[in-house]
């Protein structure tokens, strides 16, 4: 990669941390452009490891065994890719519906580039779960409070890149989430 694509990828990634904060401002970090949306997929490329830790997480030794991991990393490897793609495609009508078609890239970009601290933050409390820090009971209200956060935070950069109301926001952070429901519970079905 050139050295402009890690600036890009640097920006982008300190501007998803500033939006966690609620720093308005942060959105001047992301190309917002078509090809800005292209090169935010890179976030999947980044994100895909992580992924790919929370899945050694989540599945039992039992599926492991049953299934064999290339059935498992096979199922789940196309589920990533759906989810990016999925929601992608689920946008452009969506943004349509409520009106704010023209503001896709300026919504879409730091959605992506977003993805990675969300899925950092994932690994990091998984880890803990895994590992026995903390009781089973903390660990899963730990799990519980990161869902709720990672939910608002999707809700703000809704909010603001969309520059729409709470209702839309909320719409749009039900859309994804219901869709990541159905594709993690397909997924799963198959092994």
């Amino acid at each position: 990669m050139t050295a402009a694509v890690w600036v890009e990828m640097r920006q982008a990634l300190a501007g998803s941390l500033r939006l966690a904060r609620g720093d308005r401002t942060a959105l001047a970090c992301f190309d917002r452009s078509l090809e800005g949306f292209w090169h935010s997929f890179r976030a999947a490329l980044i994100s895909y490891p992580l992924y790919l830790i929370l899945v050694l997480l989540r599945v039992s030794a039992a599926e492991w065994d049953a299934s064999g991991a290339f059935r498992i990393l096979a199922v789940e490897t196309i589920a990533f890719v759906i989810s990016w793609v999925a929601f992608a495609l689920i946008m452009l009508p969506l943004a349509r519906w409520l009106d704010r078609e023209e503001r896709y890239f300026d919504f879409m970009v730091p959605y992506n580039w977003c993805q990675v601290p969300e899925t950092v933050l994932f690994v990091a409390i998984g880890m803990e779960g895994a590992t026995g820090l903390l009781p089973l009971a903390a660990s899963g209200f730990v799990e519980f409070a990161a869902a709720l956060a990672v939910l608002a935070y999707e809700w703000y950069i809704a909010r603001v890149t969309l520059a729409a109301g709470g209702a839309a926001a909320t719409v749009v952070v039900l859309v994804n989430l219901v869709l990541g429901l159905f594709v993690s519970r397909v997924a799963d079905s198959l092994y």
